[in-house]
């Protein structure tokens, strides 16, 4: 897997500072859907490999161009996506990951103005 981006745009729903009512074509309904995007950190390594989670793609994505959430990336690291995690590092790209600014702690933070 290699990422199309590795700077996080600055209208990302993980920031703190950001506004929901900025981020272009944004639908709050296809937001609340991608909760099913979030590892469980509680699962052990063989529950995580069996799960069926899909990354979140940014909402500068176009149907032609999925573009990965740097935010989403960014959480899921700190939160015990082993399966990303392997990912990124075999890919050499983890280190180039740029985010901008304060995080939200939750996927639920994220839905909140």
């Amino acid at each position: 897997m290699q990422l199309t981006q590795t700077k996080q745009c600055a209208n990302c729903p993980w920031k703190v500072d950001r506004d929901l009512s900025q981020i272009p074509g944004y639908n709050r309904e296809n937001h609340q859907a991608l909760n099913e995007t979030i590892a469980n950190p509680h699962l052990d390594l063989l529950e995580q490999l069996t799960s069926h989670n899909v990354a979140m793609g940014c909402h500068y994505s176009t149907d032609e161009k999925l573009l990965e959430c740097l935010g989403w990336i960014y959480h899921q690291l700190r939160h015990n996506n082993l399966i990303l995690r392997l990912v990124l590092m075999r890919s050499g790209q983890i280190k180039q990951l740029e985010i901008d600014g304060a995080q939200r702690a939750t996927f639920a933070e994220t839905l909140k103005d």
